[in-house]
């Protein structure tokens, strides 16, 4: 496979991964601890940001993957899966008008 493929297979994985344990985490934070859940979550964006640095920093290292394309690709990936997100929970949110027989 060519290295600039890889790159893009790992950025997407790692930006899906990244998304969906970010809406767990997020999810599972609130649901239990609701005085600490900005403190709760805070530490685990720092977690996860930190992870993510850890394995990109890995990827360096790995010579059969491009790290450029692989960052580019996390940081458009990531951000359409948070865009898609807001969309969807501005969609939910909208309150339906009823209209009124005259």
């Amino acid at each position: 496979m060519d290295s600039i493929l890889l790159g893009i297979i790992a950025g997407a994985a790692l930006a899906f991964l990244n998304f969906l344990a970010s809406g767990f985490y997020s999810s599972k934070v609130v649901a239990r601890a609701q005085m600490t859940s900005v403190a709760l979550a805070l530490i685990g964006f720092i977690a996860r940001l930190t992870m993510i640095a850890v394995i990109f920093y890995g990827l360096t290292r790995v010579k059969w993957i491009h790290f450029q394309t692989s960052l580019i690709t996390f940081a458009i990936f990531f951000t359409l899966c948070t865009l898609w997100k807001a969309a969807r929970m501005y969609r939910e949110a909208k309150p339906v008008r009823q209209q009124t027989e005259m």
